[in-house]
């Protein structure tokens, strides 16, 4: 039922001037993901806001990327009033629905009044109810490049910022706390490289590192911009480093 997948992102947008170089990482890494784990694809663009993937697949493996906000398997179809209602239509499933459009291009009818009439051609051929507050089904409509993309699901992603936007940083596995510290700089786009103190099972790790790989080390190495601990307020102590030390579960 789709052709392509919208992937969204937020945190992005407000990077000024660095926007480019961020989006372009993202999509560097979205490929890498898609690679990794054996998907086929035609292309990967970034079109008006959106980065969209051109395959068949519903590319599920893309909710671990770091920098996408959300995802949606869709069709894309031309944006024409009669296409788009047949679409939606193909789209419903079961029980009550409500149509979501989202105008990226203008000089398009207004987004309600496109609800509106999509909905009232639903229901005239589903019978179906329609629920604005808590629908069973949320189909959704958006219009940009002169074209309609029609999905009916959105897979939620991790959110932060791509992996390899911010530097390397030298993560200290000394307790199973670490794994968690690790994520979480990787969320703020840092490639992570790891000095095991301790013998723990890092593999978790891996289903966040697309656009590069996770590294071992038996001291701090020299491409490190920081140094990075699993210690807590209760668990704080004096580190000697000549970089920076940084310590992201400080507040928990």
């Amino acid at each position: 039922m789709h052709n392509t997948v919208i992937v969204r992102y937020g945190e992005l947008a407000l990077k000024g001037l660095n926007r480019g170089s961020f989006e372009q990482q993202l999509v560097l890494n979205i490929k890498d993901c898609l690679k990794k784990n054996h998907i086929e694809f035609s292309a990967v663009k970034k079109v008006r806001g959106r980065i969209m993937v051109y395959s068949a697949d519903d590319c599920k493996c893309l909710e671990n990327v770091f920098g996408i906000v959300s995802i949606s398997p869709a069709l894309e179809t031309e944006a024409g009033m009669e296409t788009i209602k047949q679409e939606a239509l193909k789209h419903y499933t079961a029980g009550t629905f409500r149509i979501s459009t989202q105008r990226i291009d203008k000089g398009i009818s207004g987004s309600l009044d496109m609800n509106r009439e999509i909905g009232q051609y639903v229901v005239d051929n589903s019978g179906a109810k329609v629920s604005l507050k808590s629908p069973d089904v949320d189909i959704g409509v958006e219009l940009f490049n002169k074209k309609a993309y029609v999905f009916n699901r959105t897979i939620k992603g991790p959110g932060g910022l791509p992996i390899g936007v911010t530097g390397t940083v030298a993560v200290l596995i000394e307790d199973q706390n670490a794994i968690k510290a690790a994520v979480m700089m990787m969320k703020r786009g840092c490639r992570i490289i790891l000095v095991k103190k301790v013998p723990i099972d890092t593999k978790e790790l891996e289903k966040y590192a697309y656009g590069f790989r996770i590294k071992e080390a038996n001291d701090i190495p020299e491409e490190a911009e920081a140094v990075v601990t699993s210690e807590t307020l209760e668990t704080l102590q004096k580190r000697d480093y000549s970089i920076p030390v940084l310590r992201p579960l400080i507040g928990e």
